[in-house]
């Protein structure tokens, strides 16, 4: 479900400091703090295409998780779900958790905005029939920056990206699905109290009464 749109591009006012400053590329910053500035968040969305809709892994199924920079984790799956959709809020994550997605982020080498794709514009980009698609957008220090991966279903995605898109996952208590979804669920709620009410006692024939002499 739409819930609101979620627009990443830099505001009209910080594109003109950057061109009266004389900035000619943002890639040129590189954020290396060791904790999160104030204005950190993170949008991850997963296309997927019409070839690969009943992926049970929690990384490969059409969705969407963006962390605010409030600590708010927003994170929904469905196939409306693209870059300009914001699902409802899921849960506040405390500082360490936010910390956590950072220093993440750090290990997995997503905080280079010199690497970024940003010729891509992610609003744009659409995932092939057989392709599961990546769109990780951050933003902190008040500069964007974002990358697209793209994979077959039959390939292995970038481990970079999966441990990203997992680990935001876990925070947002989504989980794999089971491959046995498709079954009958079976329940099993003990004995039936009624039986005793249902089935007859065994019949037993009745006892003549003695004659008399």
């Amino acid at each position: 479900m739409r819930i609101g749109l979620f627009r990443a591009a830099p505001s009209a006012h910080l594109a003109l400091a950057l061109l009266l400053a004389g900035c000619t590329d943002i890639r040129e910053t590189r954020v290396d703090s060791v904790a999160p500035p104030a204005d950190f968040a993170v949008d991850v969305t997963i296309l997927t295409g019409s070839g690969v809709k009943d992926l049970a892994m929690a990384h490969a199924r059409q969705g969407k998780f963006t962390l605010l920079a409030d600590g708010s984790l927003h994170a929904d799956y469905g196939d409306s779900l693209d870059f300009e959709t914001r699902p409802a809020p899921t849960r506040w994550l405390y500082e360490q958790q936010v910390d956590g997605v950072w220093q993440l982020a750090q290990r997995e080498g997503w905080l280079d905005p010199s690497a970024s794709n940003p010729d891509s514009w992610p609003g744009s980009v659409k995932a092939g029939v057989d392709e599961v698609v990546y769109l990780l957008w951050f933003h902190a220090d008040g500069t964007d920056w974002w990358f697209v991966r793209r994979s077959k279903a039959s390939e292995l995605p970038d481990p970079h990206a999966v441990a990203l898109v997992r680990g935001l996952a876990e925070l947002a208590w989504a989980t794999d699905r089971s491959p046995d979804r498709h079954l009958p669920h079976r329940y099993d709620f003990g004995p039936n109290p009624y039986a005793g009410f249902t089935k007859a006692p065994p019949y037993s024939p009745p006892k003549s009464a003695p004659s008399a002499p």
